[in-house]
């Protein structure tokens, strides 16, 4: 233990989201056991929420210690979906927030290594924005035997600290939340001849265009959609005399674009962010949360987002 300094400089008064990538069981547990046991020394709560190989490495190296752990769950029971897990996390955190000065997660998103599950990768990048002021170290644990490349890079572009020479350092891929989303989120194409454009003055307006122009293969979605749709239409005409509503079809997708003249999103990472318990906005994670998928352009002379709803 006298080789690795767990936690580096952190001084346990904000978030530090290190990315450590392993190939071997002994690189495992060469900084993971270390880790807890640096918390158990400094009386924080430490929480494990990793696969069923990870937690029986560390239950086996921990012994009694296994114990002491606040937390000590399987990954696998807590993929909800992006928008539904984050929830639930958030949640946790602010209680513990509540309760305690700080505290140290390790965890495993194995999910990662489906392609439903991909999608984290963006919340990883907004956590560095939403959860900045929250005190623990999140030590978020990925397998390179397990996951593909194209994830592993997105691992080092969403965390600020990775694993070098027994300490952790700043990750030189490292990107911040805007630039990482602009760059996930699906490719912005031009709208294609036969999209049907409506200008809309009134959210009442929307929902009635919306009712009707969902396809009749995909009436189950009228809900999802109209609602989604309804959200953005608030927010456009907050800061516009208008809106455009387009639809069309894009292979099995749906596509609802809403489009404003307004003078640009103060922060287009909302789509990602859980809405506070008080009045603040959430129209975007609404939005978002009802769909497959998501897209913004934003900027001076307007905004347009881009809902994908499959069947």
């Amino acid at each position: 233990m006298t080789l690795v300094r767990p936690t580096g400089s952190w001084d346990g008064t904000r978030l530090a989201h290190e990315g450590f990538v392993f190939g071997t069981d002994h690189e495992l547990v060469h900084r993971v056991v270390p880790f807890v046991l640096e918390g158990f020394s400094r009386d924080e709560p430490v929480l494990v929420v990793a696969g069923d190989r990870v937690r029986s490495l560390l239950a086996a190296h921990l012994g009694a210690d296994l114990a002491r752990l606040q937390v000590f769950a399987p990954a696998e029971t807590w993929w909800r979906g992006g928008h539904r897990t984050l929830q639930a996390y958030d949640r946790d955190l602010r209680a513990l927030r509540a309760s305690v000065p700080h505290w140290r997660l390790a965890a495993e998103p194995v999910w990662l290594a489906d392609d439903e599950g991909r999608e984290w990768s963006r919340f990883e990048a907004v956590a560095n924005r939403c959860y900045d002021d929250m005190p623990y170290y999140s030590l978020c644990l990925h397998d390179r035997r397990r996951l593909p490349a194209d994830v592993l890079e997105a691992v080092a572009r969403t965390h600020p600290l990775t694993w070098a020479d027994g300490a952790p350092v700043p990750a030189a891929a490292y990107e911040g939340p805007v630039r990482f989303l602009r760059s996930a989120q699906p490719a912005w194409t031009a709208r294609p001849a036969d999209a049907a454009t409506t200008v809309i003055t009134s959210p009442w307006a929307a929902r009635r265009l919306l009712c009707a122009a969902v396809p009749a293969d995909r009436r189950t979605r009228v809900g999802d959609v109209v609602l989604a749709a309804h959200e953005l239409v608030l927010n456009a005409l907050t800061v516009a005399a208008y809106a455009e509503v387009t639809t069309w079809t894009e292979g099995d997708l749906f596509v609802v674009e809403v489009s404003d003249t307004g003078p640009g999103l103060r922060d287009e990472t909302l789509g990602y962010v859980p809405p506070d318990s008080g009045d603040g906005p959430h129209g975007m994670w609404l939005a978002w949360s009802l769909a497959e998928d998501a897209a913004v352009v934003t900027g001076p002379s307007g905004t347009a987002v881009r809902l994908y709803f499959g069947p």
